[in-house]
This record gives structure tokens, sequence and C-alpha cells, in this order.
């Protein structure tokens, strides 16, 4: 299992460094089947006015599913981190409920 941390156009801090360990590592822990948290962090409008501009992406790869890739773009990074997070979480468990009624199909037939 590992996380990968990148960030575009900026320096990545301690803090938002501490914000990703805090929102994702947990994840690792509970689905031992990830073998990959890409996370990239992104300023789209670096020099510009702002607005709804930072990017938080997360690429998940996992030993027995094909990967998949959440996407969130907030007015503050630690908003995006937060939402990217909570929406991995959400397809993770979707994943695994998914997975439980298969089996629980194919186990009926046999």
């Amino acid at each position: 299992m590992a996380l990968h941390i990148q960030s575009r156009s900026f320096s990545l801090t301690r803090a938002l460094e501490h914000s990703i360990q805090d929102s994702l590592l947990d994840i690792l822990d509970r689905y031992q089947q990830i073998t990959l948290l890409d996370v990239r962090l992104e300023d789209i409008n670096s020099n510009s006015h702002g607005g709804i501009d930072k990017r938080c992406q997360v690429l998940v790869r996992m030993s027995n599913s094909p990967e998949f890739v959440i996407r969130s773009t907030k007015e503050d990074m630690y908003h995006a981190i937060g939402d990217c997070a909570a929406r991995v979480k959400h397809t993770l468990s979707r994943r695994a409920l998914k997975k439980r009624k298969v089996f629980r199909q194919v186990k009926e037939v046999a």
C-alpha cells in the first residue's frame, strides 16, 4: 500500500500533507486490497484572482478491481481534499456492497 502526494503550481505544505493523511490513511487500513492512493493537488489559476480553482484528484488502484479517479474542485484546498476523501470512501463502500451481493447470489445458485 502506498500513498503518493504531488502538488502542481504551488508548494505542498505540511498542513496540506497532514490533511491528506488524516483524510485518507484510514482508507488504507480498512481496504487492504488498495495498492496505491495517488493524490494530486493543483491550483488551476495560481496567478489569477482566486475563485473555485483548487483541485484535488485521487487515483485509487486496487489489486482486485479496476482503478478509479475522484476529482473535486473547490475554493479551498482543504475542502477539495475532504470532498475527495468522502467520495472515495463512498465509492469503496458501494463497490464492497456490490461484491457482497454478487457473492451472495453466486453462493445461493451453487
